[in-house]
C-alpha cells in the first residue's frame, strides 16, 4: 500500500505554505519564539496555542527553518505568525491519520484482521513520530553515564570529545540558560513595580502625556528598562567565545558538533524525518553566537549522537552487551523502593545448574514473587505504510530482544510456580542460591522491564502478545517510568502491599482500560486508590484521561524543582460515555459526581475526575 495520493499532496502543499511563512523571517525570531515556548511549559494548562507534540514538532518546525537561507532583513515571527505556523505543523502531523482510517468505498467491508492492522501500526507510528525521549534532564544524564560514558575513549575518537566532558558542557549551557532566565523574571518584577509607581505616581498628580513620558526617561525608570530589554534579548542565547574561553580543550569541538546554521539544513519532506535539530540543537545566529531553540535538546542529542556514533562503531557489539547489563542493574535498584527490607533478589538466575533458562530478575518478598526480564532493544521505525508497519513491528515483537520472547521466559516459572512445582534456583556456576515454593507465595507475576517506551505495544498487550487463554498477561514498563513510579511510591510513604495491589489489578486492564502511557495508569491507581471502578465499568473500553499522569509532574517539581508539596485524596473516578459527549458537545457522565450531585459543574470549578485541574481544561476539553 502506498501513501494516497491526496495525503501526499496534503502534505507537500502544508510544507510549502510552512516554508513560505518561514521564508523571509529572522532566525533569531522563529528559535526565539520556540525558546520562549518550550521554557514557558509549552504553553500552559488549557492554551488553545497548546502544540500536540512539542518535542517533535519545535525541532521538525526548527528542521524546516534551518533547510531555507538566511534571509538579508530578516523579519520578526509575530503572534499571529506563530499561530498560522502553529495550525501548519499541526495539519502536517495530523494528516497521517487518514492513513489507518477506511476509505469510503472500503467503509463497511473492513475485515477483523485489517481493523487489527491498522489499529496497531497507528498507535505504534503515532507514538514512534510524535513523543520524544520522556525523560528528566536528570534521568537523561544518567542515561549518558551509564550506558555512553563507558565508551568514552571510542567516542573521543569518533567525535573529538568524550561523552563525560560533553556532559559537563552541556550542564554547564542550561545552567546559564537558567540563570538568564531567572535574571530576566527578577528584571521584570523590578520594571513591573517601578511602572506600577511610576502611574500611580502621574494618576495621583494628574500628569499629562509628555510629564509621563519625562518621567520615564529619568535614570530610576529608565535603568530597570534597559536592563530588562538587554536580558530580553539576550536570551536563549550562548556565546562561542565564552563557551570556547570556559573548555578551552573540548568548547570549539563541542560547537562544531552541536551547532547549526540557518540553508545548511537538508530539506525535510515528510514530519517523520529526522531533523537536523534534533542533533544539532544550537542554530547559529553569527559565528560567534548561537540560541537554543529546545530547553532541553542538547541533553537528548547528546544522548543520541553518542549512541549512533557506537552503533556504527567497532566496539558495536560490546555496547549492545553493556547495554542489557545496564538495564539489568537499573531494574534492581528502581524496583527496590517497592519492596520490603525483607526482600530477597536474585540476578542471573538459572532454573537448572547446566545454566539453562536464565532469568535477569527474580524478586521474593513476603508472599509476593515477580519473575522480571530486561530488554534493551529500542522500538524499530514503523513503516508509513500500515501492512509493512505491522508485519515489522510484530516481527520485532517477537525477536530474542522483544517483549514476547521476554514474557515467555517468564511464563516458564509463573506457569511452574502456578501449577504448585517448587523450583530451584542457581547462579551462572550452577550452584543453589533459592528455593521458590508455591505454597508460600500468595502473588505470582511476570514482568518484562525495557530501556525504551514501546508506548501502547506494551501498555495493551492484547494488541500484539501471544499467550495461553488462561495464562496471565506480565507487566511491562520502561526503566524511565520505573524510576518515576519508584519516586512517587517512596514519597507517597506507599508500602510493598500497594504495589502487589497495583500489579494484581494491573495485569488485568490489557484490552479493557487503555493509554499509551503507564503513568497514566498509576497515577489513575493513586488518584483512587484501585482499578476496581475501571474493571467494573460497563464499557468495551476505558480510554484514560491523559492528565493522570500529571501526578508524576507534580511530585517531580516538589522534589527538584521547588514546587509545592503534592497531597493525594483518593476520591471515586469519573466517568463518561465519549460517544454521546462528543456527540452532544458536554460530558455525558455514566456516574454521578458525588460532591457536584445533580447540579452542572461550573467551568471553573475542580474537575470530578480528580485530576486536580480545573473541569474546563479537564473532562470537559475532552467532549
Amino acid at each position: 500500500m502506498t501513501s494516497p495520493p491526496n495525503l501526499e499532496e496534503e502534505i507537500t502543499a502544508s510544507l510549502v505554505e510552512l516554508r513560505s511563512t518561514l521564508a523571509d523571517k529572522a532566525t533569531w525570531s522563529v528559535a526565539g519564539w520556540c525558546f520562549s515556548y518550550l521554557f514557558r511549559d509549552a504553553g500552559g494548562e488549557g492554551s488553545e496555542q497548546r502544540w500536540t507534540s512539542p518535542a517533535k514538532q519545535i525541532p521538525f518546525l526548527l528542521g524546516v527553518l534551518l533547510s531555507s537561507p538566511e534571509p538579508a532583513d530578516g523579519k520578526q515571527l509575530t503572534s499571529d505568525d506563530w499561530a498560522k505556523v502553529r495550525q501548519i505543523v499541526e495539519r502536517l502531523f495530523h494528516a497521517y491519520m487518514r492513513l489507518y482510517m477506511p476509505s469510503p468505498d472500503e467503509l463497511g467491508s473492513v475485515a477483523p484482521e485489517w481493523l487489527r492492522i491498522r489499529e496497531v501500526s497507528m498507535l505504534a507510528f503515532f507514538h514512534y513520530f510524535n513523543n520524544g525521549l520522556m525523560a528528566s534532564v536528570e534521568q537523561i544524564s544518567e542515561r549518558i553515564r551509564r550506558y555512553c560514558a563507558p565508551f568514552d575513549a571510542e567516542i573521543a575518537a569518533a567525535l573529538g570529545v568524550t561523552a563525560t566532558q560533553a556532559l559537563v558542557i552541556v550542564h554547564r549551557i542550561t545552567e546559564n540558560l537558567q540563570s538568564s532566565l531567572d535574571a530576566l523574571q527578577a528584571s521584570a518584577l523590578t520594571e513591573q513595580t517601578r511602572r506600577l509607581a511610576l502611574l500611580g505616581r502621574a494618576a495621583a498628580g494628574g500628569w499629562s502625556k509628555q510629564e509621563l513620558s519625562a518621567a520615564a526617561s529619568e535614570p530610576d525608570y529608565r535603568t530597570v528598562a534597559e536592563e530588562l530589554l538587554a536580558r530580553l534579548n539576550g536570551i536563549g542565547k550562548i556565546s562561542r567565545r565564552d563557551l570556547v574561553a570556559a573548555f578551552p580543550e573540548t568548547g570549539e569541538t563541542f560547537w562544531n558538533l552541536f551547532s547549526s546554521e540557518r540553508g545548511t539544513g537538508p530539506e525535510l519532506r515528510y514530519p517523520t524525518e529526522q531533523s537536523i535539530v534534533e542533533l544539532k540543537p544550537l542554530i547559529r545566529l553569527s559565528a560567534s553566537d548561537s540560541i537554543c531553540g529546545t530547553a532541553n535538546g542538547l541533553f537528548t542529542a547528546l544522548l543520541l549522537v553518542c549512541e549512533q556514533t557506537l552503533a556504527k562503531s567497532p566496539v558495536r557489539t560490546k555496547f549492545h552487551r553493556l547495554r542489557d547489563k545496564t538495564l539489568e542493574q537499573e531494574t534492581i535498584e528502581k524496583i527496590g523502593p517497592f519492596l520490603s527490607p525483607k526482600a530477597t533478589i536474585y540476578s542471573e538466575a538459572y532454573e537448572q545448574p547446566d545454566s539453562h533458562f536464565e532469568h535477569d530478575v527474580i524478586v521474593v518478598d513476603d508472599g509476593f514473587c515477580i519473575v522480571i526480564e530486561a530488554k534493551a532493544s529500542p522500538p524499530l521505525e514503523p513503516f508509513r505504510d500500515p501492512d509493512k508497519a505491522f508485519k515489522r513491528l510484530r516481527d520485532a515483537f517477537r525477536a530474542d530482544g522483544g517483549i514476547q520472547k521476554g514474557y515467555l521466559q517468564t511464563d516458564r516459572i509463573v506457569r511452574r510456580l502456578k501449577s504448585g512445582e517448587t523450583v530451584s534456583i542457581y547462579d551462572k556456576d550452577g550452584c543453589p542460591i533459592g528455593r521458590l515454593a508455591p505454597q508460600e507465595l500468595e502473588l505470582i507475576v511476570g514482568a518484562v522491564v525495557t530501556r525504551d517506551d514501546f508506548g501502547a505495544l506494551a501498555t495493551n498487550l492484547k494488541l500484539l502478545l501471544e499467550k495461553d487463554p488462561e495464562g496471565a498477561y506480565p507487566w511491562v514498563v520502561n526503566i524511565i517510568d520505573l524510576g518515576n513510579l519508584a519516586e512517587a511510591w517512596k514519597y507517597l510513604g506507599y508500602k510493598p502491599d500497594k504495589f502487589r495491589r497495583y500489579l494484581e489489578q494491573r495485569i488485568l486492564l490489557h484490552g479493557k482500560v487503555f493509554s499509551p502511557d503507564e503513568l497514566d495508569f498509576a497515577g489513575f491507581f493513586i488518584r483512587h486508590g484501585s482499578f476496581e471502578a475501571a474493571l467494573r465499568a460497563p464499557a468495551d473500553m476505558v480510554p484514560l484521561n491523559p492528565s493522570y499522569s500529571g501526578i508524576f509532574d507534580e511530585i517531580y517539581r516538589h522534589l527538584h524543582s521547588a514546587g509545592p508539596p503534592v497531597a493525594i485524596s483518593e476520591t471515586e473516578p469519573v466517568l463518561m460515555d465519549l460517544k454521546q459527549s462528543l456527540t452532544s458537545g458536554e460530558p455525558v457522565f455514566t456516574n454521578t459526581p458525588k460532591r457536584h450531585g445533580s447540579r452542572k459543574i461550573g467551568r471553573n470549578e475542580p474537575c470530578p475526575c480528580g485530576s486536580g485541574k480545573k473541569y474546563k481544561h479537564c473532562c470537559r476539553a475532552l467532549a
